[in-house]
């Protein structure tokens, strides 16, 4: 039987060895039922953007100027396997900056009729940073209406869904279903190891 409490421990107890101890991982259930977020002793402010809403929440330290936030809601499915719903979404910034840049977010979403994104997938985010201290600097407005224009010529790149575990090489489909326990507690280990040994790399 597929056991959210039982996942959400197993996760808890397998992806710990991932922060330092002075984080103390724990994702840990909020009101609303069946509904997970991270938390520990090393937490700050950040925002977070998804779906296209800009919500305030608090990240953990996970290793030099990284923080994450995670996030898991289970829900009734016509299944035996509950419709789940899996975030993890990486910062970057000082303790003190509440305008820690959103780097990347990887998700899972697994439900009855999900036949359109790929499963699991990746969300970028871009950098714009250098755009926003330009706007700052120059009260010139042609400028800023010129940024505008050359904006408006790009896409909204956190909008594509990047596909993680595409089986195009075996003519297989880009969705992954969710099927049992392990397959997610498996997927966050992999998860937090590849990423953090790339973010290493690129430092």
């Amino acid at each position: 039987m597929f056991d959210p409490k039982k996942i959400i421990s197993k996760i808890n107890n397998s992806c710990k060895n991932y922060f330092p101890k002075e984080s103390m991982f724990l994702l840990r259930p909020i009101r609303e039922n069946n509904r997970y977020i991270i938390s520990g002793k090393y937490l700050e402010k950040a925002i977070n953007n998804y779906n296209n809403d800009h919500e305030e929440v608090k990240v953990l330290w996970w290793f030099d100027d990284f923080w994450l936030y995670i996030e898991i809601r289970f829900q009734k499915s016509e299944t035996d396997i509950p419709n789940t719903f899996i975030s993890l979404s990486v910062f970057q910034g000082n303790d003190s900056d509440n305008n820690k840049k959103q780097l990347l977010r990887a998700e899972w979403d697994n439900f009855d009729d999900n036949d359109i994104h790929p499963q699991p997938h990746w969300h970028i985010y871009s950098d714009n940073s250098f755009e926003k201290t330009f706007v700052e600097m120059i009260d010139d407005d042609s400028f800023a209406d010129l940024l505008n224009e050359e904006k408006s010529k790009g896409i909204d790149l956190k909008r594509i869904h990047f596909a993680m575990n595409g089986n195009w090489g075996t003519n297989g489909s880009h969705i992954h279903k969710i099927s049992d326990e392990d397959t997610i507690i498996n997927w966050f280990q992999g998860l937090l190891g590849h990423i953090k040994s790339q973010l290493e790399y690129v430092k």
